[in-house]
């Protein structure tokens, strides 16, 4: 009679644990999903592949300006964003198994100056993500990403 409580007890045991953690991989990727949806980012810096930053200060202050250079994930399926001077949409799409990213911009505004021509072109060959609340990479696959804050 004891052996069979103890095996009760175990499976139990076994059966909430199993539960609980379960729900903690089910709540990770529905937190993954609200770090984009309904979600505005700032650009902070772009980095290299060695990690390093690879705006001068100058580019870096151009950057910061308040209403400029950020991207907001409006839904599951589309984005929009602004550069220096353009607004930029698009849609995307993300694995949050593999934490990978699609995004494609269908207009760009006619960005033209070299900061809004590389964050366009960081977004369309993005790969991957890395982030939560507080922080969003956007990874290419050679290794080069963008910073985000939250904005």
């Amino acid at each position: 009679m004891k052996q069979t409580i103890r095996q009760i007890s175990l499976f139990f045991v076994v059966a909430v644990v199993a539960s609980v953690t379960l729900s903690l991989v089910a709540c990770n990727e529905e937190d993954d999903i609200d770090i984009f949806v309904g979600r505005t980012w700032k650009v902070s810096n772009f980095f290299g592949a060695s990690d390093r930053p690879v705006l001068s200060k100058e580019q870096a202050n151009e950057v910061a300006k308040e209403g400029t250079f950020y991207i907001k994930f409006e839904s599951r399926e589309t984005f929009s964003g602004r550069t220096k001077d353009k607004n930029f949409n698009g849609t995307w799409s993300v694995d949050l198994k593999e934490r990978t990213i699609s995004l494609r911009v269908k207009d760009t505004g006619g960005a033209s100056d070299r900061l809004s021509n590389m964050l366009i072109q960081a977004i369309q060959k993005a790969t991957s993500y890395e982030g939560d609340y507080k922080y969003l990479k956007l990874k290419e696959i050679e290794g080069a990403y963008i910073l985000f804050r939250p904005y």
